[in-house]
């Protein structure tokens, strides 16, 4: 089958990490985004990975000259990814494709030494311009793609988007702003990015604009702005009926793929212009970058293969910033800790490949069976890990129980001939914070070293709440 062949931009887009680019990267990306000239793009892609190579994100292999060709390798140190490209043969390294003007029109003028020219104060640059969405061209200033770089320099995804936050604040004027994902992310075990949850959001219920607008930006891909709220004749009947003001609902959007929308409201009606829904945009898009990011590492990282689920790291480090919003809001969390009964017998008669087969269903029914909102692990072995935010300690029983039964009914598929299904059953212990424990290694002892414990220690196949252990 012969390969696809890219075009300069698709090629651009694939090989180039672009929310790890520095201010003037994205000067470059950004006129690369445009160019026809396959050459001229394959040159610039050379320098962009020789920027992230300095910048630590990517890290030259190899490079090989024979053939009238260059030949060069890199691996992207976030992916692990090899990145492979070949340009004409060149004496010395591809140089940086000269920025352009504002608008397009050519390389930009030289500025002239200090102490030359008219005697007048030399006159600043103008703000570099880049193409929005629609084909608007975009002035924007040096502080601003500095800002914007500098957020893709945060290791965590809450702290990154916090500071886009901050960029917008300064250069938009709106009243509200809020996040929301897609619904295949939300739907996704490698994509719960609950971190979002943290980041200039408001609640469901309190949400501005309707599905419809949301689900239009995420199929089409492109921005939204109502101008007017209340004379829309698009979609001003799907609001509250007393809400006016402008909106602005832009995708984040990296690679074709849409991980959400960023939504801003300001209650003044034509609150936006061309360079609000401009900045609006790039930044959108980088925030979509930086989200495409956070998913590949914890892909890396934070999923356990065998199951395919998340890890133990990843719940440790979900478990105390849980705790933490219990702290701020009052609410309570459960904590279930489950182990397959008797899974020894599996691996020793049917051997780990059954068993790694078993531990993929059970963590299907685990995460099938749990609330949308509740993260599933794999602790270690045969053991699980459930953590329930915001519930009773008689809900938390309802979703063990739910979970316990879906094991003991379920035959699971062994792959051998000879054994090709078999049954299975789980024990589970529950404790809550911070009704139960009063810090993360008091609550997964209690869940774990007591409940648990009784549970097994009771027959198995069985609930145990800590406080029940404590009437014994």
């Amino acid at each position: 089958m012969r390969k696809t062949r890219l075009s300069p931009s698709q090629m651009l887009d694939r090989l180039i990490p672009v929310e790890s680019l520095d201010a003037e990267g994205l000067l470059i990306f950004r006129d690369l985004s445009t160019a026809d000239d396959e050459d001229v793009v394959r040159e610039g892609i050379v320098h962009l990975l020789d920027r992230l190579c300095d910048l630590g994100r990517v890290q030259r292999l190899s490079r090989a000259d024979g053939d009238g060709v260059t030949r060069l390798k890199y691996r992207d140190l976030v992916t692990l990814d090899t990145i492979g490209l070949t340009i004409p043969l060149v004496e010395e390294e591809p140089q940086a494709p000269a920025a352009r003007a504002p608008g397009g029109r050519g390389p930009a003028a030289a500025e002239p030494a200090p102490g030359e020219g008219t005697g007048r104060a030399a006159a600043l640059p103008a703000a570099p311009e880049v193409p929005g969405r629609d084909g608007r061209s975009v002035a924007l200033t040096e502080a601003v793609l500095e800002a914007i770089a500098a957020s893709s320099r945060r290791i965590d995804l809450a702290g990154a988007l916090d500071h886009l936050y901050d960029l917008l604040r300064e250069n938009v004027e709106f009243d509200r702003i809020a996040v929301f994902k897609s619904r295949g992310l939300s739907n996704s075990q490698a994509g719960t990015l609950s971190e979002l949850d943290e980041v200039y959001r408001w609640a469901d219920d309190e949400r501005l604009s309707p599905n419809q607008l949301k689900t239009l930006v995420e199929e089409e891909g492109r921005t939204i702005h109502i101008p007017d709220i209340a004379s829309d004749e698009r979609f001003g009947r799907y609001f509250a009926k007393n809400l006016g003001g402008s909106l602005l609902v832009a995708p984040l959007e990296a690679e074709a793929y849409i991980y959400g929308v960023l939504e801003i409201w300001s209650e003044r009606p034509s609150a936006f212009d061309d360079e609000d829904i401009g900045i609006v945009e790039f930044v959108a898009e980088f925030a979509g970058g930086l989200i495409k990011r956070r998913l590949e590492v914890e892909e890396l990282i934070f999923i356990d293969h065998t199951s395919q689920i998340h890890n133990r790291r990843y719940f440790e480090e979900q478990l105390t910033r849980e705790i933490e919003r219990c702290k701020r809001t009052g609410n309570s969390l459960a904590l279930l800790v489950a182990d397959l009964d008797d899974f020894k017998q599996v691996n020793d008669t049917l051997g780990h490949a059954a068993g790694d087969s078993v531990l993929r269903q059970v963590a299907q029914i685990l995460s099938d069976n749990a609330r949308q909102v509740d993260i599933v692990a794999r602790y270690g072995g045969e053991e699980f890990v459930v953590i329930l935010p915001d519930i009773t300690s008689e809900s938390a029983v309802a979703v063990a129980e739910r979970i316990r039964s879906a094991v003991e009914t379920h035959r699971f598929i062994t792959g051998m001939p000879d054994d090709p299904t078999r049954g299975l059953t789980i024990s589970i212990g529950c404790a809550l914070y911070p009704l139960d424990a009063k810090s993360r290694a008091d609550l997964i002892d209690k869940a774990d070293r007591v409940a648990l414990y009784e549970a097994k220690r009771a027959g198995k196949n069985r609930t145990v709440l800590w406080t029940d252990t404590q009437s014994q």
